[in-house]
């Protein structure tokens, strides 16, 4: 698959088949030289307007033709695409006609893999794309819009990084244990730890080996105005703090993901993927831009959107799905209230959690199908595998032996994460204590 080479394909199934339209897709440094020599374009037009390709010295065809610079394409390289009509043998014709001045027949998958290696793409972002090619079902296009998103990978890459934490900790009561001042992890900690990281991943593969995995998993999207208190909000529901929070607007310029374990009272526990955005109101233009685009995204996956207010009505949020509302009232500690809210609460107290928590687990059971679908095959494969290490862990046990299991769990999620290596566990070491005081 060389870099250097100028691909072209038929982008609408294979030679065009019987579709009223066929898109061919050019990638690579010959396709000014090719647009220059086949495309005929009035003097005054600009891409993409009607123009004529040159299919024989007598012959031109109509089309509409469209052209970028790399690196700001899919695939970060010159890019030449024509919209011509979706008869299979002209299409055929237009390939071997764009063949002849240069260009080469791609090979399946070829647009996304030169993205992935352009830093176009992440891999599990380009997995994404194949899965959402595949697609039959809604549910299947929906879980192959939450890989492509990253949404799938940040909950990856936060398991990872808590296996890696427990790693260094069991390698730092085995490599420092005649040191003053480290203290290893204690059993029990490790076991409740351990079986936490289970939970979350069985539950990701809905409970199924062997066979094509599922996940029934909800996302719940905080929404709402720049400063509205959701990050502050999604720390206190995760109880602990994991996203940056400040008076300053416009703090949260990421989608933030993390698993949430809801319980009632007569019911079995539910995990959701609790996801921070940014200020949906945040101010267009450089990073807010990049911003508001990862918020919209994200918010298009949701199964259940909590909507965050701490004065005036709640914003008018477009619904891209058919996604649950729960409307809260933050910074309830201040006098007031929202008119249409379903719950105050307050952050910094507690109050109203437990009753928002109930009400996003209502709202999650009542949306019925969650956007479930197929997770990616590789995928579903390496998070079973680290399961099952984690499975294995001992915690009363032989620490080596339990650092043994620990780090195939780790390799096993750095195949859908990124990998951690050792130095990096190692430095977690010395991060977390003060060794040879």
């Amino acid at each position: 698959m060389p870099g250097h080479a100028t691909i072209a394909a038929c982008a609408t199934g294979g030679t065009g088949g019987a579709a009223a339209r066929a898109l061919i897709r050019l990638s690579g440094p010959a396709c000014a030289e090719v647009e220059k020599a086949l495309i005929e374009r009035p003097p005054s037009a600009r891409s993409p307007l009607a123009a004529r390709l040159r299919l024989t010295d007598d012959l031109r065809v109509p089309c509409l033709a469209w052209s970028a610079k790399g690196p700001r394409t899919y695939t970060g390289e010159d890019t030449l695409e024509l919209l011509i009509a979706g008869n299979p043998h002209l299409v055929r014709r237009v390939l071997d006609r764009l063949c002849a001045h240069g260009a080469t027949m791609a090979e399946p998958g070829e647009f996304s893999a030169r993205a992935y290696l352009n830093g176009k793409l992440t891999l599990d972002q380009a997995e994404g794309v194949a899965a959402m090619v595949a697609a039959e079902r809604t549910e299947q296009l929906s879980a192959a819009a939450a890989v492509m998103s990253g949404a799938a990978g940040a909950v990856y890459r936060h398991w990872a990084e808590e296996v890696a934490a427990l790693l260094a900790l069991v390698e730092a009561g085995i490599d420092f244990s005649d040191q003053e001042g480290v203290v290893a992890i204690e059993p029990r900690v490790l076991r409740e730890r351990t079986a936490r990281l289970i939970a979350a991943l069985r539950a990701h593969l809905g409970g199924e080996t062997g066979r094509e995995q599922r996940t029934s998993r909800p996302k719940v999207a905080l929404i709402g105005a720049p400063n509205a208190g959701k990050s502050t909000l999604f720390n206190a529901l995760l109880g602990r703090e994991r996203a940056v929070s400040g008076p300053v607007a416009g703090t949260t310029r990421d989608v933030l993901v993390e698993p949430l374990t809801l319980s009632a009272p007569g019911r079995e526990p539910m995990v959701v993927d609790l996801m921070d955005l940014p200020g949906l109101e945040a101010a267009a233009g450089g990073t807010g831009a990049l911003a508001q685009r990862a918020a919209h995204e994200a918010l298009a996956l949701a199964t259940v959107r909590v909507h965050c207010c701490e004065r005036g009505p709640f914003a008018d949020v477009p619904n891209p799905s058919a996604a649950r509302d729960v409307r809260v009232r933050t910074k309830a500690d201040r006098p007031g209230w929202v008119e249409g809210a379903e719950v105050a609460v307050c952050s910094l107290t507690g109050a109203g959690l437990e009753q928002l928590r109930r009400l996003i687990a209502n709202a999650a059971r009542g949306a019925g199908d969650h956007g479930a679908g197929a997770i990616v095959t590789r995928h579903a494969q390496a998070l079973a595998r680290a399961a099952a290490a984690l499975e294995s862990v001992n915690a009363d046990g032989a620490a080596e032996l339990t650092a043994h299991h620990l780090r195939a769990a780790l390799d096993a999620l750095g195949e859908v994460s990124g990998a951690i290596p050792p130095d990096e566990v190692i430095g977690r070491v010395f991060a977390s204590f003060c060794i040879g005081k």
